[in-house]
């Protein structure tokens, strides 16, 4: 009876809907002409669907977070199909969450979308998707007002529903993943005549770019190795042959293959190729346990193979999810991250920053950087098997034992399962760290940093940032394609910024984009970057960036929280610290508008940089916020340079003159002209920037993407800036914030800070252009 009434209550709420449903509309307005329109502070309604019992809860649950995302925390907005009116949902963009056969609202709407629904899923265009773990995200106008927006979520499983990435869309009109991984997206063609037309030319339909990829692949075959390759690529057989030698080495040392089946590699074009076909950027990684996939980053000339001698131990019996198996790789590979193992040990040993054996064993308690615990690892690995019993098979069982799924979090237990004695190990670890490190100190590696001095003349610097997405961020053609545009507009330096976010209070840990996936801002894309700009000729400042629900600026996490923040902060710094050093990069800043951190242990940030001296030899600032904070931070003696983001108002009130702007940027200056003759240090301006917004003149710092754009007032404050800059001979240089990876179109409906394509970028040129042998000067100290 309780069921019969609940399909009653339905019936007659899916009765009244369809009653009261007016005439479902077809798209009128392009995209962008859609997002212009949407207006400071669009709320989005958010519906999930009541049909279906057993999928409601997750449902409510997925459309509350939905809400909290879209709402700034606020899960109110989130409703029931049932409890919604036609009335509301045409009054407002709408995200509905929930497939026809579960969602009352998708179910009336189905006939206006690009999308039909079958019993069991979805077909898309010209595909089926019935299994469990697909799900579809669609972006398209609201049939009852196609001036507004429908997102819709749909999934044929609760489990499919929460999985990984669940409300991501990125730049796509549409994704459709299976089991969280990406199968398929695109976006629709635009245009005033026929906006949100179907295109099949921006339909990537990955199952299809596999087989066609896979179709066309040369093959190289050297003694138990297959090497699979695009044709044309010269350097196949050469990396076949080395491989199949690595494979001979494990065989004299008892390492041989159970079977004689071939090891096959498939490399990939470049990383963005692999990351698409794959959705794994890392420039190697076991596929299958058979399969390994590799690609090169810009410069380097071959793979490391460490996952060659993965794929042997896991033939062997080795786990291919065990935490152990790059390491493990990577030791019988004698490289790893594009250079020789021992010279990773090295950067990591000399400046007291390498895992002793036990640190090396433990899982941790956090995120912890792989730049030193894959080479510590590596080296504890080896340490083990050369502690085994001298008996035939010793060694590689013991090495074995390390490689299950979940091998034991601490040494004493690891070394009991391989059979072999903990200070025994312990002993040969530290000897063997430092045979290598001292090896590494002559290894060939990247060109180490070369530190900006005044003699380099004035930093015309552009912050590129990453556009969220594989194909538009750092790792793609579009990337490349912007960093030959920043160098022919004058720029001498760019700035890289990965991310990583801070939930908030209470919550001190920090996730790392570096393990977010195809879509971030990994290592491996970071390096790709850096090494397209340097082959320009740009020099390189990486500037790691916290982001969080508020203002990092402003994070507070209470006497007990401080210190597991700064834990995390000092792995999250070490880390990229390895990463500029190791890629050559020519500057670092250590820190970015945190100024609750910094005045809350001053001290505790000269040791870190003093930590990161020890392993990094390029320039070292700080960005501190426009808001006095530089003048309250007392650890300027450890950097290189005065970092500022500079933000300050250049006006009180609308319709400022260009005069009384350009005279405020002076005022600001002047400040900072006092600062630099205080420290003796030039002072940089690490963000300077105005967005093309009415307000960009009285709120700098704030960015908002909705309502008119006005590209004529940041062109304006550019120029206040630029002019107020001119004389100013003690500033070291300027960044610019900023210049996306895949810049937004049209240019004139963008409101971002990206000058890109607007009379901003004019403006910009000429100052850059007549900067291009701009001396600077070091104010003589002044006070204690």
């Amino acid at each position: 009876m309780r069921r019969l009434a609940a399909s009653v209550l339905a019936l007659a709420a899916m009765t009244t809907l369809a009653a009261a449903l007016p005439p479902l509309q077809s798209p009128r307005l392009t995209r962008e002409a859609m997002e212009g329109a949407l207006g400071p502070g669009a709320r989005f309604l958010v519906v999930y669907g009541t049909r279906r019992a057993a999928s409601t809860a997750a449902l409510r649950e997925t459309a509350a977070r939905i809400a909290r995302v879209l709402g700034a925390g606020d899960s109110a907005a989130a409703r029931a199909d049932r409890d919604v009116p036609a009335e509301s949902l045409a009054a407002q963009s709408v995200v509905l969450v929930g497939s026809a056969g579960e969602n009352l609202w998708t179910e009336r709407l189905a006939a206006a979308l690009p999308v039909a629904f079958t019993p069991r899923g979805f077909h898309w265009a010209d595909k089926d998707y019935e299994r469990p773990g697909d799900r579809l995200n669609l972006v398209y106008p609201n049939p009852l007002a196609p001036a507004t927006f429908l997102l819709l979520v749909a999934a044929n499983s609760p489990a499919a529903l929460e999985s990984r990435g669940a409300f991501f869309f990125g730049d796509a009109d549409w994704r459709i993943e299976r089991d969280g991984e990406l199968l398929r997206s695109g976006r629709f063609a635009q245009s005033a005549a026929a906006p949100w037309h179907y295109d099949p030319a921006l339909d990537h339909d990955l199952d299809r770019e596999r087989e066609r990829f896979a179709a066309g692949l040369a093959r190289h075959v050297a003694h138990g190795v297959e090497w699979l390759a695009p044709p044309g690529e010269r350097r196949a057989d050469d990396w076949a042959h080395a491989a199949s030698d690595l494979l001979a080495r494990m065989d004299a040392q008892g390492f041989a293959a159970p079977e004689a089946r071939p090891v096959r590699v498939t490399s990939y074009p470049s990383l963005e190729d692999k990351g698409r076909l794959t959705r794994n950027t890392r420039p190697e990684h076991v596929a299958t346990p058979r399969e390994a996939a590799v690609a090169l980053i810009v410069g380097r000339r071959s793979p490391d193979l460490w996952s060659v001698a993965a794929l042997r131990l896991v033939a062997l019996g080795a786990a291919a999810s065990s935490p152990w198996l790059e390491p493990a790789g990577a030791w019988w590979a004698g490289r790893w991250g594009g250079e020789p193992l021992e010279r990773a040990i090295a950067r990591a040993y000399f400046a007291r920053l390498l895992p002793t054996a036990r640190e090396a064993a433990s899982r941790g308690d956090g995120w912890r950087s792989p730049l030193l615990l894959v080479p510590a690892r590596a080296a504890l690995a080896r340490s083990i098997m050369e502690c085994a019993p001298a008996r035939h098979g010793a060694a590689r069982a013991a090495l074995l034992a390390l490689l299950g799924t979940a091998p034991p979090g601490d040494l004493d237990s690891l070394c009991r399962g391989a059979g072999v004695e903990a200070p025994k190990v312990e002993r040969r670890y530290a000897a063997l760290v430092d045979s290598l490190a001292r090896a590494g100190q002559s290894a060939t590696g990247a060109p180490a940093p070369r530190p900006w001095r005044p003699a380099d003349g004035f930093v015309r610097g552009v912050c590129l940032a990453h556009s969220v997405s594989l194909e538009r961020g750092y790792l793609s053609a579009s990337c490349a394609g912007e960093l030959q545009r920043l160098r022919t507009l004058g720029a001498n330096w760019v700035s890289l910024s990965p991310f990583g976010f801070v939930p908030g209070a209470g919550a001190p840990d920090i996730a790392m984009s570096a393990d977010g996936g195809p879509d971030e801002e990994t290592d491996e894309s970071v390096a790709e970057a850096a090494a397209r700009a340097r082959a320009l000729g740009l020099r390189v400042l990486l500037a790691p960036h916290l982001w969080s629900r508020g203002w990092t600026g402003s994070l507070e996490f209470g006497t007990a929280g401080w210190p597991r923040f700064f834990a995390c902060y000092r792995e999250f710094l070490i880390h990229y610290a390895l990463l500029a050093e190791r890629e050559g990069m020519d500057g670092l800043v250590i820190g970015h508008e945190l100024g609750s951190a910094t005045a809350r242990d001053p001290g505790r940030w000269r040791a870190l940089a003093g930590e990161v001296r020890r392993v990094y030899g390029g320039t070292l600032t700080y960005s501190a916020n426009w808001d006095h904070e530089a003048e309250a931070i007392g650890f300027w003696d450890s950097c290189d340079l005065i970092g500022v983001s500079f933000y300050d108002p250049l006006a009180t009130a609308p319709g400022a003159t260009q005069e009384s702007m350009t005279a405020a940027a002076r005022r600001a200056l002047a400040s900072l002209k006092a600062l630099a003759r205080r420290t003796g240090r030039p002072v940089l301006l690490t963000e300077a920037g105005y967005p093309a917004t009415p307000t960009a003149a009285l709120r700098p710092w704030e960015e908002n993407r909705r309502g008119v754009a006005d590209p004529e007032a940041q062109r304006a404050c550019y120029d206040a800036l630029l002019t107020a800059l001119d004389s100013e001979d003690w500033v070291a240089g300027l960044f610019v914030w900023k210049w996306f990876t895949a810049p937004p179109a049209p240019a004139s409906a963008d409101r971002s800070y990206s000058p890109a394509g607007k009379p901003a970028e004019s403006v910009l040129v000429r100052a850059y252009s007549g900067w291009r042998d701009r001396p600077v000067r070091v104010l003589p100290r002044s006070g204690p």
